[in-house]
């Protein structure tokens, strides 16, 4: 597709050259509701003071309205499909950047890769094949996404929509770009039982992992690295002025909710403590180690 361009206003315009360039001059001086108009007037420079000269111009954009249609017309089809395919392959690149994040490339079995994908709202899981990640195959999952791109008319263009099937492939350690398949005939969406609650060691366990450690951050993280911690478990440390933060920040309710756990190391003491359901609603606590080093969710809301 071509694209013209008002060099004034430079607006990306979709319509064709036209094959034939008419001079409107000369097609309205010929215009028999302006017969006294002649070419030399819409080529004249200058201001338009005359009644002529105003019907002339009058004339020339009547002319020039008349003419776009021939000049635009609709887009090829395998155009307005390879636009709408680019914008649905754009959807689906964003889709695998986010589930490149470390926390999602954990997930090992297939149905812990649906879990995640059937809850996202941007594109529909139609496909998933595979038992785990740790299988040289992987798991692959295939993800409906809605392409739009527009019809190709100048003046009043119309935008369709179009469906285009990516197949993602998950190993251990990555996910691949996505590829175009064939969409599954019928399209159903898989459905998956509801994920377990992760293994969260308690308070007093990790009290006594941290008893043993020096209070500074690596000590902390290598005191953290030997507990047997679920994948889903996000473990954050952060050091200020001789006191080690820590926050685990764990999935709870299998609504997309989140526990959490604190904890403050110093030099013979270690605190640990659970911040309440009501302050980690969104908007407040997010679980982070800074949080727990400024003591926030020791206590709960008056």
């Amino acid at each position: 597709m071509r694209y013209g361009t008002d060099l004034r206003h430079p607006v990306r315009m979709p319509f064709r050259r036209c094959r034939h360039r008419a001079r409107v001059g000369d097609a309205a001086a010929n215009h028999p509701l302006f017969p006294e108009v002649t070419a030399s007037d819409l080529r004249r420079g200058g201001r338009l003071g005359s009644t002529r000269q105003k019907r002339a111009l009058a004339a020339g954009m009547l002319v020039l309205a008349g003419a776009l249609p021939s000049c635009g017309g609709p887009a090829d089809p395998s155009e307005r499909t390879a636009e709408a395919e680019a914008s649905a392959r754009e959807m689906a690149d964003r889709i695998v950047t986010d589930l490149r994040a470390p926390t999602v490339v954990r997930t090992r079995t297939a149905d812990d890769i649906g879990r995640t994908l059937a809850a996202r709202s941007e594109a529909s899981l139609v496909a998933v094949s595979g038992v785990d990640t740790a299988h040289p195959d992987g798991v692959t999952a295939v993800l409906l996404v809605t392409g739009s791109g527009t019809d190709g008319a100048w003046l009043e263009p119309e935008w369709i929509t179009e469906d285009f099937c990516f197949a993602l492939r998950f190993t251990a350690t990555s996910v691949a770009s996505p590829r175009l398949v064939p969409c599954p005939s019928p399209t159903v969406r898989p459905t998956f039982p509801p994920a377990p609650e992760p293994k969260v060691p308690s308070l007093d366990e990790l009290r006594a992992a941290l008893a043993t450690s020096t209070p500074d951050e690596p000590a902390v993280r290598a005191a953290l690295a030997r507990l047997p911690l679920d994948p889903t478990v996000r473990v954050d440390v952060a050091a200020r002025d001789a006191v080690v933060g820590v926050a685990l920040r764990h999935p709870a309710g299998g609504t997309g909710g989140y526990g959490c756990l604190f904890g403050r190391v110093r030099a013979g003491a270690v605190e640990m403590w659970r911040p309440s359901e009501v302050q980690l609603v969104p908007g407040e606590l997010a679980c982070r180690a800074t949080e727990s080093l400024a003591g926030y969710g020791r206590q709960p809301p008056g």
